[in-house]
């Protein structure tokens, strides 16, 4: 059964929303690209997951904000055996959104805020059903999200669980202010520097970015066509900007939804599409045809 209404948009159009930089090597083509992806960013090579459960039972752990070191406090749904079965996972970060911005260092509650939606969401319906176990970290921000501390927050999280968190495989993903702030992270440190294996941005994304830093970083891109908060042209100029470079890659997508109702099964295609991204269940479609977290599977980074 396919969506009728899912469009992956592989255009090479217009570079009105996210420029060039000075450092752009334009001599560089479609086939030299591919080639580095398959060497430097890891490509259905999962060995290294084959010890890993296949499920689990999550529970859910907090950090307020000043409990921990790093700048954030946030909720974790992990597997029950995550840092104590000696086993090394992959993780996902998740950037929340404005109405999930609070400050748990003054009002402990506010950390509730954040376990909410998008991965979390999906982890608290049983909806989460990534080919092997994967917990969630939600830190928490009660501002826009600043690149040099979600890098600190991902740097805490290495220090703090050594020997459970599989360091090839750490991804990320926003929502809303969290995919600008996945943007913005993306963009200050580029493929090699940001520690980050493959991202997913919802509903949001930036008025530019440096192309020539990001052509490795595998990511996919969702907007709702009718959403009224962040218009749905930001994040097709952006993905739009990559692929007029390198119009032949297959590791940077786009996914828009576009119709209310699927064959009768109801979707979100206003700003609230984290719904449709996490845990849809049809799973097949116009190349949206696999579960979004096994996709970021497909990648790890091998240096």
């Amino acid at each position: 059964m396919k969506y009728k209404s899912i469009l992956i948009l592989i255009i090479a159009a217009q570079m009105t929303a996210c420029q060039q930089k000075d450092d752009f090597e334009t001599s560089e083509s479609d086939d030299d690209i591919i080639t580095k992806v398959e060497q430097f960013v890891g490509i259905s090579d999962d060995t290294d997951l084959a010890n890993l459960p296949t499920s689990a039972t999550y529970i859910k752990e907090q950090s307020l904000k000043g409990e921990n070191t790093s700048p954030y406090g946030y909720i974790v749904r992990k597997p029950e055996g995550f840092s104590s079965d000696g086993l090394k996972y992959p993780i996902l970060v998740y950037l929340h959104g404005a109405g999930s911005r609070g400050n748990s260092e003054n009002n402990p509650t506010d950390i509730n805020k954040v376990d909410k939606d998008g991965a979390i969401r999906a982890i608290k319906i049983g909806l989460w059903n990534p080919k092997v176990a994967m917990p969630v970290f939600a830190p928490q921000s009660s501002t826009q999200w600043n690149a040099s501390n979600v890098k600190s927050f991902i740097n805490y999280l290495i220090n703090t669980y050594p020997n459970a968190i599989n360091t090839s495989r750490i991804y990320l993903s926003g929502f809303s202010m969290g995919a600008m702030g996945t943007w913005t992270y993306l963009d200050e440190y580029g493929y090699e520097e940001s520690l980050i294996a493959a991202a997913v941005t919802m509903a949001g994304a930036k008025e530019e970015c440096n192309i020539a830093s990001l052509k490795l970083m595998p990511f996919w891109a969702f907007h709702g066509q009718k959403d009224g908060t962040v218009p749905v042209n930001k994040t097709i100029h952006l993905i739009d900007s990559f692929k007029a470079f390198y119009p032949s890659q297959k590791h940077q997508k786009l996914t828009l939804f576009t119709q209310n109702d699927f064959d009768g099964q109801y979707h979100r295609i206003d700003h609230g599409v984290y719904d449709d991204t996490f845990w849809d269940k049809n799973q097949t479609g116009d190349e949206f045809d696999v579960n979004v977290v096994n996709w970021m599977l497909q990648y790890k980074r091998n240096d």
